[in-house]
Order: C-alpha cells, then sequence, then structure tokens
C-alpha cells in the first residue's frame, strides 16, 4: 500500500527534524540531562512538525537504548510507537475528547503505572480544543502527575489555552520552516523516490507551503502523481498546484506600474480560469514589491494595498474580488502627488506673494483694517472665509484661496502652510 511522503520522511529522531533548531536544542539537553519536563506544550502552525517532536520524545525516553536523544528505531518500543499502536503512550484527538468525561478518563489512568516502558506519556493533539470544564479537571493532574508521566500537548492556538494550563508546562514554539530547509528536504525525497524535478520547481513548491513541511510534501506528491516518468517543470507544478509562477507575479506588476489596467486585469482573469491560489500571488506581489527601486511613499503604498488585500483573502473575502479592487487601488495610487510637491508648487505661485503683507507696509495695513471695522463695526459672518480680516472672493477663488478654504482659513501665508 502506497504511504504518503509526509508519513514515508517523517522525522524519527531530533536530529532529522528541520527548521527548530532552539526546541531540539533544548529537547536534546533535557533529555541528556534528565531534566525534561513533565508536561511539555508544542505550540506552532500547520505542519512545522509539533506531533512527530511528541512521537521522537516518547521514542526518546522509552528507546530500550535509553533515555536517549538518538532513539534505535529498530527496538519492540521503537517501532509501536511510530506505529501508534504501543499501549503506554496514549495519543488523543484534542478535538474529538474535548469534552470533562474525556478529562475524567485522563485523569484515572494516569493513576496505573506503565505496563512495559519507562514512561507512561499522553500526546493530546489539538488540545486548544478542550472545554473550560475540561481544562479545569485536568489542572492538578498536569501541575502533579506521578513520576513516570509525561504530558505532551500540541496546538496551532496557543492563545485559546487558559493560562492557569500554560503555567504549569514548558512551552516550545515551533517557527514556520524556512524555504531553504523545505527546499532541501524535497531535493532528498525526490532523489529517494528517483523523480526528476527542477529546481525552480522545487523552489514553486516551497514558496508555495508558506512554511509548512506537510504541505509542500502534499504539493510534491501531487506532481510526482502528474508526471511519474518525466522531469517535473516549474510550469507542471503551476499547473498542478495551482500555484502562480514568479514571471506571471512580476509582469502583473510591471503592468500596473505602466498603468496598464487592462493588462494588469488579463493577468489576474488568466490566473483565475486555471484555478490558480490568488493568495499564493498576492505574496508573490508583495515579496516583489519589496526588491522594486520605488520611491518609499510610493513602495509603502503598494505594500500596504496588496496587503490589505491577503487580510482580505484569509478573511474569506472571495480572492478574485480582492485582487480586482487592489489593482484599481494600485493603478490609481500611481496618478497620487505628495503633499510636498503641491506645496512647492503652489510656493511659486505669484500671487502667493500677496498674501504676506511687507514689513513697510504693516502699520499702515493695520490702520486701515482698524479704519475698516470702525466704519462697518460688524463681524464676518459664521460662515465666512476671513483671512488677514479680508474674506476670500467665492466667485473667483484663486488656488491659493482654495487651499487656505481647505485648511478652514487659519493659515494665512505659504510659510505657515510649509509647516
Amino acid at each position: 500500500m502506497y504511504k504518503v511522503l509526509a508519513r514515508k520522511y517523517r522525522p524519527s529522531k531530533l536530529s532529522e527534524v528541520i527548521g527548530q533548531p532552539i526546541a531540539t536544542t533544548i529537547l536534546k539537553n533535557a533529555i541528556e540531562t534528565g531534566k525534561l519536563h513533565h508536561a511539555i506544550l508544542l505550540a506552532g502552525p500547520m505542519g512545522t512538525g509539533k506531533t512527530s517532536l511528541a512521537r521522537i520524545i516518547a521514542k526518546s525516553l522509552n528507546c530500550q537504548n535509553g533515555p536517549t536523544t538518538e532513539p534505535c528505531g529498530e527496538c519492540e518500543a521503537c517501532r509501536a510507537i511510530a506505529l501508534g499502536k504501543d499501549v503506554d503512550v496514549i495519543e488523543i484527538d484534542g478535538a474529538s475528547n474535548r469534552k470533562i468525561e474525556n478529562a475524567r478518563n485522563i485523569i484515572e489512568s494516569v493513576k496505573y503505572p506503565p505496563l512495559k516502558r519507562r514512561f507512561k506519556v499522553y500526546i493530546i493533539d489539538e488540545v486548544h480544543m478542550f472545554t473550560l470544564e475540561a481544562f479545569n479537571a485536568m489542572l492538578k493532574t498536569i501541575e502533579e502527575p506521578p513520576e513516570y508521566v509525561k504530558f505532551i500537548f500540541a496546538t496551532t492556538a496557543i492563545e485559546k489555552i487558559p493560562e492557569t494550563i500554560l503555567s504549569r508546562c514548558q512551552i516550545l514554539t515551533l517557527n514556520r520552516i524556512p524555504q531553504r530547509d523545505i527546499e532541501k528536504k524535497l531535493r532528498f525525497i525526490a532523489e529517494k523516490e528517483k523523480i526528476e524535478i527542477d529546481d525552480e520547481a522545487v523552489e514553486l513548491i516551497a514558496y508555495a507551503s508558506a512554511g509548512s513541511l506537510r504541505v509542500a510534501e502534499g504539493f510534491l506528491d501531487r506532481c510526482m502523481a502528474f508526471k511519474p516518468k518525466e522531469t517535473i517543470t516549474k510550469e507542471d507544478a503551476s499547473m498542478v498546484v495551482g500555484i502562480p509562477t514568479r514571471d506571471m507575479a512580476d509582469n502583473y506588476l510591471e503592468a500596473v506600474l505602466k498603468n496598464e489596467i487592462d493588462k494588469a486585469l488579463g493577468v489576474v482573469d488568466d490566473l483565475s480560469a486555471k484555478s490558480s491560489n490568488l493568495q499564493v500571488f498576492v505574496r508573490q506581489i508583495i515579496d516583489s514589491l519589496l526588491q522594486k527601486n520605488l520611491s518609499k511613499t510610493h513602495k509603502t503604498a503598494l505594500i500596504n494595498i496588496f496587503y490589505n488585500a491577503l487580510k482580505d483573502i484569509k478573511q474569506k473575502i472571495e480572492p478574485l474580488d480582492a485582487v480586482i479592487v487592489a489593482t484599481h487601488k494600485a493603478v490609481a495610487v500611481n496618478d497620487l502627488e505628495s503633499i510636498e510637491n503641491i506645496i512647492n508648487k503652489l510656493s511659486n505661485i505669484p500671487q502667493a506673494a500677496s498674501l504676506t503683507p511687507s514689513n513697510k507696509n504693516t502699520s499702515s495695513t493695520e490702520e486701515n483694517i482698524s479704519m475698516k471695522l470702525q466704519k462697518t463695526d460688524s463681524k464676518p459672518q459664521a460662515n465666512e472665509l476671513v483671512i488677514d480680516n479680508q474674506p476670500i472672493d467665492e466667485e473667483k477663488p484663486s488656488k491659493i484661496d482654495i487651499i487656505l478654504k481647505t485648511f478652514g482659513g487659519k493659515i494665512v501665508n505659504i510659510e505657515k502652510l510649509k509647516k
């Protein structure tokens, strides 16, 4: 029976775990010194090795040569744990065993020592799915279990776990696996499986996996099924897995920067027709933008637009709609002008000088203003805009008048506008 790559090439010892140097170092030192915590919480995104690490810990503790950081993988304990059939290593799905009754069963079974192994190990996956009542029931047991018991929890949502549980665990955070490490593992698998695959195809699969080795191995599985006896190219990977190539992202971005909106939308339509992953496409656009030689303001505006599109897609907004809206926004940004440029242009308008009275005529101007006020003995209306006590001509406003009106009439000359 065929075994998928993610299971066939699952790491069996700490030295085989990729992309998690901090977690593996902590576990290695703890096992070697006999100071492994009785409750370990492995937290991180999917496909980063949480369950694999949990099983490795169980094998390290119960291997016939152990406790050891390099379990043999050949003894009865190692083989039974790898198959998930060891009576003293209990794997529990937190999503389907989340109620207080399930917690009580665990508490009851903890009382009995292991039948065959040194340690009785409880591996609880997706532990954040437990109800609050189940967590509360487990508090005392997690805090002070028997010496022969180890708890290993795994979660993709550590924020959903109560602080009372977190305080009783040693927390190891697993990060997304670097792309280069995933590429290296995929090439290793391809060599073992005797599959020819282009480097560009490997890079594309690793990029699309977003730091999840299990996702990358799943993509490679599909490509191998598509071309079992031929070389897998980047076009094959793009078509089978639904991943846009870098070239398409570059062509799209070039069209956006040249105000060629029809061409940019054409690229989006082609991707949609091929059922390509538009979330990956937006990520590629952002990465390409980071490499572009654009002004700081322009680059920041574009990155912000596509980052918001990425958030919309993750929040279940229709991906095609999100990318189309982002495209129109991105093209519109090309025509925007910074406030500094607008101010510089306005400062060069001759009429601006007349707004600021010269030093020579300051006293006479003040006298004229005071005389006018004495004669009229009136105040400006509430909706009347006054600059230097002179109302703006509403019928024929100048550019300066319009700008000043925008600022509520509080700015009386260009120098203040600059500030």
